[in-house]
């Protein structure tokens, strides 16, 4: 049996049919609590792992105010994260050359094993999500998606061309 979908899942539309933003925050939720379960056994919570992705993909140090903009957390819980991150040798901060009070932060050797082995487990349940759907249907649900983001200012800068 399902659950019944609240009212305001249903308003203004189809009554089998939720809204999209309910979905969207069904699966927020569900993809948090899957990917907490799959960086836990690597000694990670979802906002370490999160850090180090954003590190990897940027490619060199960042502060502590750029990390904390691009995973979306607040400077105060940033300083929790990488203080966390670093104390487990995942990530080592340098003083910046132009800013004393700056000290940015880059992936260790370790950090980047962790990370990968957390990407592979991520990776795993990302095929479990969307095994229903084929090539096509995935390309088009991450565009939507995507667009939808950006729609809403959310992140995601458009691609340079």
């Amino acid at each position: 049996m399902t659950d019944p979908l609240p009212a305001a899942a249903t308003a203004g539309h189809d009554a089998g049919e939720p809204r999209i933003s309910y979905v969207v925050a069904r699966l927020e939720r569900a993809i948090r609590r899957a990917i907490a379960d799959r960086v836990r056994p690597h000694g990670l919570t979802t906002l370490q792992y999160t850090t180090l992705s954003v590190l990897r993909r940027q490619g060199r140090p960042l502060s502590n105010a750029q990390l904390a903009r691009r995973a979306y957390m607040t400077p105060q819980a940033m300083s929790e994260v990488i203080e966390a991150l670093e104390t487990k040798g995942l990530i080592e901060r340098t003083p910046h050359p132009n800013h004393r009070r700056v000290y940015p932060a880059e992936l260790t050797a370790e950090g980047a094993r962790v990370l990968a082995l957390c990407d592979e487990a991520v990776d795993e349940f990302e095929e479990t999500m969307l095994r229903d759907l084929d090539a096509a249907q995935t390309a088009a649900l991450r565009r939507g998606l995507t667009s939808a983001v950006r729609a809403l200012g959310a992140g995601l800068p458009q691609p340079l061309r």
